[in-house]
């Protein structure tokens, strides 16, 4: 009797913690197919769980995984649907896979090989059944927007899962009338290891450049041994230029942001009859191709020689934005004693990020061009010229003075012009970094946010060295951070909001730079130093 009750108690435990145990149900939309295909495995709790209570890693070993999708239909309810490629063909058990405290049923499926009745009886051929079969795959794309303006970039990837494959070829990317599509940078690889199993994804970058209005249409992505694995398409909506731009047809540039900068050599506003300035413009596009940056065209001024020096395009890809620079560089060569200026530079962009017209300009300057003196006077010979001796006396003792002032003049003139000349490129850093600071100043005073916020990455990136791309990557993000979040308000938020520059410009100049290695003391900032 004492037997029985312990029987029963123990049946009421093993009873209360099956009904309180989630109960796991799994199914797959078809149970027979060929080798190459997929299927799609469904698992459903009746429980609200965390998307990492299921673990997923006996699948490793007979399939390729897919983009697994976690959806919480109700409070009681959690699905995961798991796109599955097997790996071989056969009688395969999908295994039973623990989810909280609970566990599905295996499901056994069929894969068939598509080829077994074309292999000929023969010793040869029985060995090559036997082999293993060559790696299979599993093909996903994205592409950054659905709706763009004619000559705007987009990003397009094409993620690739598989089996190690020694040859790593590149999908295959249908050409599209109206779209230029372009790799860009070198594939991400990522590898998921598990015991002796592992899964390989390469991710493959394109920039898709739409030429035409309309709608478009970009197939999906292949592989390049197996035309049968296909990406998904995307239907791409391609606006024409708004009627709000301010320039013409030729001068439509749709860009995330567009900086123009001048420098001058020598740094001076007086120039010299015949001897030449050099001015290096540099152009950059974030999102923009080198050949969407537009040229600089070279100014034809009276009395003047302009011809241009050099031409330099350069393109990097990183942090999913292509970044583009045109560096031109115009030499002017006064002629004449004159005073001339070299025209302002306006170039109308569009902000693909605000959706409204900009516009980027270089002020005019003036120059004044002075004559170099030169000596006209003709030298007297010797023979012509009767030196009496009290002149040759008087040379005899001067001489020597003058060679003693002149070498003392040289002797303190040299240490100070090789100073000069060791710390060139720091005094031009310098003169460069305080014309940055005076342009944010500038954008900071007049109030204008986007101006205000292109200059102060420009600005932030020469100062330390480092290109900066967002405002949460620089240094000092945390100390003005208040100052910064209302710049990103008012630059990209679709509320019109007025904004304060004197407010951020009085923060920055009290701020501190966080240096990458400890210094015995903590340098202030000021708009001339790093």
């Amino acid at each position: 009797m004492k037997l029985s009750r312990y029987s029963l108690y123990s049946l009421a435990v093993l009873w209360c913690s099956s009904a309180l145990a989630v109960q796991i149900t799994g199914n797959v939309d078809v149970q027979t197919l060929s080798l190459g295909d997929s299927l799609t495995y469904t698992l459903t709790a009746d429980a609200n769980l965390n998307d990492d209570a299921l673990d997923i890693r006996p699948l490793f070993k007979d399939f390729i995984i897919g983009n697994l999708q976690i959806t919480h239909s109700s409070t009681t309810k959690t699905s995961w649907t798991i796109p599955l490629q097997p790996v071989s063909a056969g009688e395969i058990t999908i295994p039973a896979l623990k989810i909280a405290d609970g566990e599905s049923q295996p499901i056994a499926i069929t894969v068939n090989d598509a080829n077994s009745n074309q292999i000929a009886n023969t010793e040869q051929s029985s060995q090559e059944q036997t082999e293993a079969p060559q790696p299979v795959h599993l093909l996903e794309s994205q592409i950054s927007a659905e709706s763009a303006y004619k000559d705007e970039l987009l990003t397009y990837t094409v993620t690739m899962a598989k089996r190690a494959d020694p040859e790593n070829r590149p999908p295959v990317i249908p050409q599209i009338e109206g779209l230029k599509i372009i790799p860009v940078g070198d594939p991400v690889e990522d590898k998921e290891i598990f015991a002796d199993h592992y899964q390989e994804t390469l991710a493959y970058n394109y920039i898709v450049i739409p030429e035409k209005t309309g709608t478009l249409t970009l197939p999906g992505a292949t592989l390049a041994s197996d035309n049968k694995q296909i990406s998904d398409e995307h239907i791409i909506e391609i606006k024409s230029m708004p009627s709000s731009f301010h320039g013409t047809k030729n001068e439509w540039l749709p860009s995330a942001g567009i900086t123009i900068e001048d420098r001058w050599e020598p740094q001076t506003s007086y120039a010299k009859t015949g001897q030449p300035l050099t001015r290096t413009i540099t152009l950059t596009g974030i999102n923009n191709v080198s050949e969407q940056l537009p040229d600089i065209p070279t100014p034809a001024i009276t009395d003047v020689k302009v011809y241009r020096d050099s031409e330099k395009n350069e393109q990097q890809y990183q942090n999913g934005m292509l970044i583009s620079k045109k560096t031109i560089k115009q030499v002017f060569v006064p002629e004449k004693n004159i005073t001339f200026v070299i025209p302002a530079i306006s170039l109308n962009w569009w902000n693909t990020i605000s959706d409204r017209p900009q516009i980027a300009s270089l002020d005019e300057r003036k120059f004044m061009a002075s004559i170099i003196a030169t000596n006209t006077k003709p030298v007297a010979s010797s023979a012509a010229t009767i030196k009496t001796s009290s002149n040759v006396e008087m040379w005899r003792i001067l001489l020597p003075k003058i060679l003693f002032i002149a070498g003392g003049i040289i002797a303190l003139l040299t240490p100070i012009l090789a100073i000069l000349w060791y710390y060139r490129k720091a005094l031009r850093m310098r003169y460069e970094r305080y014309q940055l600071w005076k342009t944010l100043k500038r954008c900071c005073l007049t109030n204008d946010p986007l101006l205000a916020y292109q200059a102060l990455l420009v600005w932030a990136s020469q100062r330390c060295a480092q290109p900066f791309t967002c405002l949460e990557q620089l240094p000092f993000y945390t100390q003005v951070k208040a100052e910064l979040d209302e710049l990103q308000m008012a630059c990209f938020s679709v509320a019109t909001k007025e904004w304060n520059g004197r407010k951020l410009l009085r923060q920055l100049a009290h701020i501190s730079i966080v240096k990458p290695a400890p210094k015995s003391a903590t340098d202030k900032f000021d708009e001339f130093s790093c």
